[in-house]
C-alpha cells in the first residue's frame, strides 16, 4: 500500500537535515580551527626551543673560544722565544708555498 505523504512533514524533514549540515559544518570548521591553533603553538613553542639552544650554543663556542686565547696568550707570554720561532717557521712555509706558484 502507498501512504500520502504531507508536505509540511516532508518540508519539516528536509529543515531538519539542513539544520544538522549546518551544526556538522560548523563542528568541523571549529575543530579544524583548534587543530590549526594547536599546531602553530608547537611549531612556535618548538622555534622557542631551538632558539634557546643555538643561544646556549654560542654561548659556549664563545666561552671556549675565549678561554683557548686566554690560554695562547699565556703559553707565548710564559715561552716568548718558542712562540717567535715558530711564528717564524710558519712564516717561511707559507712563504715557500705561496713562492712555488
Amino acid at each position: 500500500m502507498v501512504t500520502k505523504t504531507d508536505g509540511s512533514d516532508l518540508s519539516d524533514q528536509v529543515k531538519a537535515i539542513q539544520a544538522e549540515l549546518a551544526s556538522l559544518t560548523e563542528t568541523i570548521r571549529k575543530f579544524g580551527s583548534q587543530q590549526a591553533s594547536a599546531g602553530a603553538e608547537a611549531l612556535h613553542d618548538a622555534a622557542g626551543r631551538a632558539g634557546e639552544t643555538f643561544r646556549a650554543s654560542a654561548e659556549e663556542a664563545r666561552r671556549r673560544g675565549h678561554q683557548a686565547a686566554e690560554d695562547i696568550e699565556s703559553h707565548i707570554t710564559k715561552n716568548p722565544v718558542p712562540a717567535v720561532l715558530i711564528a717564524a717557521g710558519i712564516g717561511l712555509f707559507i712563504g715557500a708555498l705561496i713562492g712555488r706558484r
